[in-house]
């Protein structure tokens, strides 16, 4: 039997002899290789982005997400949703043990906010101080709704940068005069930048005294939703079926109704984003899949080709002592070292291609570790799956038919 260093020599030497037919070949590898990485980079990337995401808006492991309507979480609501949470759920909310915060809100419908001859449709939301903390979101200049603003009913407001910029351009607002519909607002405050988060600006938002929301804009006190904040991480679960059996009992629901209220958790919400970005991602993979295949065909038939203009130098070596399995392993290794250059070149256009996209594209990457193996197990399979029927056909050559 050929020693593996004298097989990995031959093979190589037999490669270099047939160049252009290996360049041929990896071709195909290349492209579906580093389409495979890019797949899994930007999958990578969307999960890494919204992780990220969830930690800026402050919803991290201590904390949960109350949303009015009942559903299932990534099902739309109805045009029509049921509005049942109220402040008075909230207060209960935040008496249970181990929750640390509730933080309530009320959104109102988006509506026209105008300044001297400028205006602009956004959407206005009613919050007590602590939502900006809740949320790790800070006040670029002025300050944010207090607790006075809350006892008094102010009609006072916080923008958005979005909104700052359309109703006053470079101008700085705070002091400054709003009209949000038709009710005069004093400008107290501008936020800082968030940015965008898919094709939603995050920065286009007016936050307005959660009772001056209710009353005075709104004229209704059911929330759209809550953020509880928990003293520790550890009884995520367990108070989550605490407020659950609280709000069932407050809004009178009988066993077997289905809940008037949505509890999301950042397990919950993470698992739901992975299934969508996975399926996503399959179906890519298939994809690219489907071209390695029509690679691997490319491969065994370009060897082939290859095998039967070798066939005197294949003759030759049978003449002189070398065994089938010999010529079949040396066909073999052929075929895995083109599969495995393929792989690599692949893997560093793939990572190539990521990054560009990254800064041409602003689309987020992160480098995949299993993006990375199934890349290399491909090139390997495919390399060996189509490698072995010319590498049976080189073995099944009859010495003396091979030297004629």
């Amino acid at each position: 039997m050929i020693l593996p260093y004298r097989l990995l020599k031959a093979a190589l030497g037999s490669l270099w002899a047939f160049r252009s037919y290996a360049a041929l070949m990896m071709i195909g590898l290349v492209i579906g290789i580093a389409s495979l990485t890019v797949i899994h980079e930007i999958g990578e990337g969307a999960q890494k982005m919204v992780g990220d995401r969830m930690a800026s808006m402050g919803f991290g492991a201590n904390a949960f997400y109350i949303s009015a309507g009942g559903g299932k979480l990534g099902v739309r609501h109805g045009m029509k949703r049921t509005m049942t949470l109220t402040p008075e759920d909230a207060e209960a909310i935040g008496r249970l043990d181990g929750v640390d915060q509730v933080v309530p809100h009320k959104n109102v419908a988006r509506t026209q906010i105008s300044a001297g001859g400028r205006h602009t449709n956004t959407r206005v939301r009613g919050t007590p101080p602590g939502w900006a903390a809740a949320r790790n979101w800070t006040v670029q200049q002025g300050r944010f709704v207090n607790l006075r603003d809350l006892v008094t009913f102010n009609r006072v407001a916080v923008l958005g940068t979005t909104v700052a910029r359309e109703l006053f351009g470079g101008a700085i607002p705070v002091g400054k005069r709003v009209r949000i519909g038709r009710t005069p607002f004093t400008v107290v405050g501008v936020m800082d930048s968030k940015g965008s988060f898919g094709h939603r600006d995050r920065d286009d938002f007016v936050i307005v005294p959660f009772t001056t929301a209710t009353k005075r804009l709104a004229r209704d006190d059911k929330l759209n939703g809550m953020r509880v904040m928990l003293v520790s991480s550890d009884r995520v679960g367990e108070i989550k079926a605490e407020v659950t059996d609280v709000l069932r009992e407050r809004h009178n629901l009988a066993p077997g109704v289905p809940e008037d209220f949505l509890i999301i958790t950042p397990d919950e919400l993470m698992q739901f984003i992975t299934r969508q970005s996975r399926s996503l991602v399959a179906m890519l993979t298939f994809i690219s899949a489907v071209s390695l295949f029509v690679s691997g065909v490319v491969i065994m038939n370009i060897m082939l080709v290859a095998v039967s203009e070798r066939s005197y130098e294949i003759g030759v070596r049978r003449a002189v002592g070398a065994r089938r399995r010999d010529i079949m392993y040396q066909v073999l290794m052929e075929s895995l070292i083109v599969a495995a250059a393929g792989g690599l070149c692949g893997l560093g256009l793939g990572v190539l291609l990521s990054y560009l996209a990254t800064i041409l594209l602003n689309i987020p990457t992160a480098f995949s570790p299993m993006g990375f193996a199934w890349a290399l197990g491909f090139s390997a399979g495919v390399g060996l799956l189509f490698g072995l029927a010319p590498a049976r056909k080189a073995a099944l050559l009859h010495p003396v038919e091979a030297l004629r």
